[in-house]
């Protein structure tokens, strides 16, 4: 069996560490690249396992000296992956697994072709929107500028391997659709 890397991407908001997270669980043999960002802590979060959080000078630094297998700058903050950590987990046989956003699984894809798309879609852009919402505190900064990013986004879905609708309340719906997806293609493997 050979080793897949998987890229879990979608708009902002729609549950891609969620979603992540409990894959993560339930297969020991699926690693997670821990990806940098230069924004704050959110609460529950843990540096090192939930993301590398660099202040933004160190981040740059990184960029500068050619450390950085993807980055982006999404909503005045910088995210990416160090190549040192990407290719550590690709030599231990085991699925890779990048939970990012949708620029850089452009850039994944485009330089790593045989990468697999996991496109999480919402059930609805109303329903997305909700969710930024909620989980920014009910705080609208930004919102007309999320909105006009959900468009874009949303087009990736057409370039994507796979699909997967993550509508509210349907979690484990769409866990169970990404768990076939994964093991439909390690049995071909």
């Amino acid at each position: 069996m050979s080793a897949h890397l998987f890229i879990l991407t979608g708009p902002s908001g729609v549950g891609k560490t969620t979603v992540a997270k409990r894959l993560l669980e339930r297969r020991e043999t699926l690693k997670k690249v821990i990806t940098c960002t230069s924004r704050p802590v959110r609460d529950g979060e843990v540096d090192g396992e939930s993301y590398h959080f660099l202040d933004e000078v160190t981040f740059k630094q990184h960029i500068d000296q050619g450390d950085m297998f993807e980055w982006a700058r999404v909503y005045d903050t910088y995210y990416g992956s160090r190549t040192k950590d990407v290719e550590d987990l690709l030599t231990t046989g085991n699925d890779v697994l990048f939970v990012i956003d949708v620029q850089g699984a452009r850039t994944i894809k485009k330089e790593r072709p045989e990468a697999i798309v996991l496109f999480l879609t919402p059930g609805s852009e109303d329903e997305l929107i909700e969710r930024l919402q909620k989980r920014d505190g009910g705080e609208t900064t930004n919102l007309d500028e999320r909105r006009a990013a959900v468009a874009d986004e949303l087009a990736f879905a057409n370039q994507a391997d796979h699909l997967i609708t993550n509508k509210d309340g349907q979690l484990d719906q769409a866990i169970a659709d990404t768990l076939k997806i994964i093991d439909d293609l390690d049995s071909k493997a």
